[in-house]
């Protein structure tokens, strides 16, 4: 994945006072930390990096970021954000340091090419996982993970087993999860259906052995 470049400045203060007047200034608070050494306080140009960061750039995107006035400069990951929930901008920002070869537990999205067989003879898609956790090399972190479903025909599914992930690229997730499906119109709601008449019959059987269970203890007790 490509390297993008964040220049930092050190933060030498602290506390919720200090932060407010350097977002005033139009800085965003940060910390990095991680790879065995002590976090650094620093802060960013919030012009800098608001764009990139709401791009197609972001928590799985390694940056290179490099010491304003010195040489120095470190790879580190997007671990966390905080946003004011009012005005959407970014007010502090955390960094994981990762060297080149480091496994890293990402989430990325699911994208769907093509369009299924079966939609094409009246079914419907359903799209039920959209994301799906990996493990890889930090820098061959994946923007997103292609499914073709042109050939998914009716009552067809994809699981996260049967996708095809990129070399170096593990799944964490469990192989059995449903991706996609084709179903029939009217097919999901028979199976609610089904499902809820079901669930009030089992509650329905349910309701006169606990009686029973509650009366049984009370004769274990009094023995």
């Amino acid at each position: 994945m490509e390297e993008l470049v964040i220049e930092v400045e050190r933060r030498s203060s602290a506390g919720k006072g200090a932060n407010r007047k350097l977002r005033q200034q139009g800085l965003i608070p940060a910390v990095v930390y991680g790879g065995g050494k002590e976090s650094v306080p620093v802060v960013i140009n919030r012009h800098a990096v608001t764009e990139l960061l709401r791009g197609e750039h972001g928590r799985n995107t390694v940056f290179l970021l490099k010491m304003k006035g010195t040489k120095q400069e470190r790879s580190a990951m997007l671990r966390e954000v905080q946003i004011n929930p009012r005005s959407q901008q970014f007010i502090h920002l955390d960094f994981i340091r990762v060297m080149k070869g480091q496994l890293v537990k990402v989430e990325v999205p699911v994208v769907l090419d093509g369009e299924a067989a079966g939609v094409k003879v009246g079914g419907f898609l359903d799209w039920v996982g959209r994301r799906l956790h990996i493990e890889c090399a930090a820098e061959s972190i994946p923007t997103s993970i292609h499914v073709d479903v042109t050939n998914l025909g009716l009552a067809e599914h994809i699981t996260a087993a049967d996708l095809t992930l990129p070399d170096g690229v593990r799944l964490l997730d469990d192989g059995h999860r449903m991706i996609v499906t084709v179903e029939a119109h009217g097919a999901k709601a028979t199976e609610e259906e089904a499902a809820a008449e079901a669930a009030a019959a089992a509650a329905a059987e349910a309701a006169e052995p606990e009686v029973i269970r509650r009366g049984k203890a009370v004769e274990e007790e009094a023995e």
